[in-house]
């Protein structure tokens, strides 16, 4: 079969490309998972079944596991494509966007499957995700013609809001297992779950349990070895042991103990850092878990100000759908730049990842902190002084983003196409409807009193016309033309956006939704 032209390898270039997850990753140590790298091995090669989940709590593991048996997989050629969903915005990534996406990666992995990925790029578009995961993934796989099926991994996938839809979709190539195989990781078994037509999908569950004591002893030896200790102090072989078994076999409890002992810019060196984690901790595992985050966020944000600012910091960057740079950042929470520096600068000693240029660039905070962290911020009371709200975190942010739309600059239709805005205004214009219809009430009466709806008042005819050009032509910047809104009033403006992307675009949906619901809210007041 031969390789690509040079117009399908152009095509297939267009493809959505894997968000950046280099940088900092959790340490697979040699040996430590041995017998569960074992049985995925066994049941790739002599199970019928399509998938095979992986599951078990967060932070035991589970993505620093199937990293280590893709890179196994990919050694020997049976690995087909891998996406970490944990690195994509969970609210607005679009199932067919997640199949274009392993698409691109087959593609990139076998590039004599591009033509077939091409082909699917004709005649995809606007059918079905059956349809799509046949034509993306399947065909591609089977015109490779080889004497084993090709294994695609898909990491924290419920950690994604369309996981339902696409394992549902799955259900169709449970015949094709000669040519495919799925492996994904969950928190919980999705056998259990109650996920809809789970029990039409031919699936093999695993449970991954903690590593074992005698791996965490061998992990801190390693790793404590590199914190830089003062005045001659160091970890004892008691506090060593001491260490492993409150960690309960969770690698995510010793990752967070070892970077908080070596942030550099604490005010406490580490001995004092260890004896505090070693006096204060009375329980492991994920109960554990919380009570050492609890504990670090305490020392690094000391007083009732900067833990004021930790929360506008971490709120804004929980509900953030993508990268800004420290200074239009800050322009997005109305935090002097200094202080968010300090804090990102401060969050280092917390972060599991450190996706490219994380140095001067806030991420997106599901794509820099284990998801046992997040979520441990937004489970905890409310009165709590390090809770977060993710709605008013949208709330606030959909507000500064609405007060950027009457200063968006005039474009002339000659310039429309290819036009793209940057910083503050860029991500405003973008994304203003997707945090207002999420952090704001759809109740008509509860709309009507909110400083988004006056704000939305206040925003001139042109400036709102301007607004929704400018919005399909970042959607859509390859365009040859976009289309002049002429509707005079925020609700018709949503509600003809909202029709063009349903036509335009499967990849758009969350936008989509946003305006039309912006639309509903809107209906009666503006």
């Amino acid at each position: 079969m031969k390789g690509p032209s040079d117009n399908e390898q152009w095509r297939f270039n267009g493809l959505p490309r894997h968000p950046d997850a280099s940088g900092k990753q959790p340490e697979y140590l040699p040996n430590s998972r041995k017998p569960d790298v074992e049985k995925s091995l066994e049941w790739i090669s002599s199970l019928t079944d399509l998938v095979l989940c992986i599951y078990g709590p967060a932070g035991i593991g589970k993505s620093t596991l199937v990293r280590h048996l893709l890179d196994e997989l990919r050694s020997v050629g049976w690995l087909g494509a891998s996406v970490f969903l944990g690195a994509f915005p969970t609210e607005t990534t679009a199932p067919e966007t997640v199949i274009k996406t392993l698409a691109h990666e087959l593609g990139s992995i076998h590039p004599r499957a591009i033509p077939k990925i091409v082909e699917a790029m004709n005649q995809c578009h606007a059918t079905s995700l059956e349809n799509h995961l046949r034509g993306y993934i399947l065909e591609p796989a089977r015109s490779l013609n080889h004497p084993h099926p090709l294994i695609i991994i898909v990491d924290a996938i419920d950690e994604w809001k369309n996981h339902p839809v696409f394992i549902k979709a799955l259900a169709h190539l449970n015949s094709e297992t000669a040519f495919v195989k799925f492996i994904i990781t969950s928190r919980l078994n999705p056998c259990t779950s109650r996920l809809p037509d789970i029990d039409k999908i031919a699936i093999h569950t695993y449970p991954l349990l903690p590593i074992s004591i005698d791996t965490m002893k061998v992990y801190f030896d390693k790793h404590l070895e590199t914190v830089p200790w003062v005045d001659g102090r160091g970890a004892s072989a008691a506090d060593v042991n001491k260490l492993a078994n409150l960690s309960c076999g969770l690698p995510v409890w010793a990752s967070t103990v070892i970077s908080l002992l070596s942030e550099k810019f604490s005010e406490s060196p580490p001995h004092e850092i260890l004896s505090g984690i070693l006096a204060r901790q009375q329980v492991g595992g994920s109960e554990g878990l919380a009570e050492l985050y609890r504990d670090a966020l305490l020392r690094l944000f000391l007083s009732a100000e900067a833990q004021r600012y930790f929360r506008l910091y971490l709120g804004a960057a929980l509900v953030l759908q993508e990268p800004l740079s420290l200074s239009e950042f800050s322009k997005l929470v109305g935090m002097p730049p200094h202080l968010v520096k300090n804090i990102h600068s401060a969050l280092s000693a917390i972060q599991t990842r450190s996706p490219h240029g994380s140095e001067d660039t806030v991420h997106p905070a599901s794509t820099r902190f284990h998801l046992s962290f997040l979520e441990y911020v937004q489970a905890i009371p409310a009165e709590n002084t390090f809770a977060i709200s993710a709605f008013d975190s949208h709330s606030a942010v959909g507000l500064t983003c609405l007060n950027q739309i009457a200063t968006l600059p005039l474009v002339s239709s000659a310039q429309t196409p290819g036009f793209s805005l940057h910083g503050l205004q860029g991500y405003a214009t973008k994304y203003w409807p997707f945090h207002v219809s999420h952090g704001t009430s759809r109740s008509h009466d509860e709309w009507a009193k909110t400083v988004h709806c006056s704000t939305l008042l206040a925003i001139p005819v042109d400036a709102q016309q301007r607004w929704a050009t400018l919005f399909l032509s970042t959607l859509f910047p390859e365009a040859e033309e976009v289309m002049a809104v002429e509707e005079q009033d925020m609700t018709s403006i949503l509600m003809e956006v909202g029709d063009d992307l349903s036509e335009d675009s499967e990849d758009h949906w969350a936008f989509e939704v946003a305006c039309l619901g912006g639309c509903c809210a809107t209906r009666e007041w503006l």
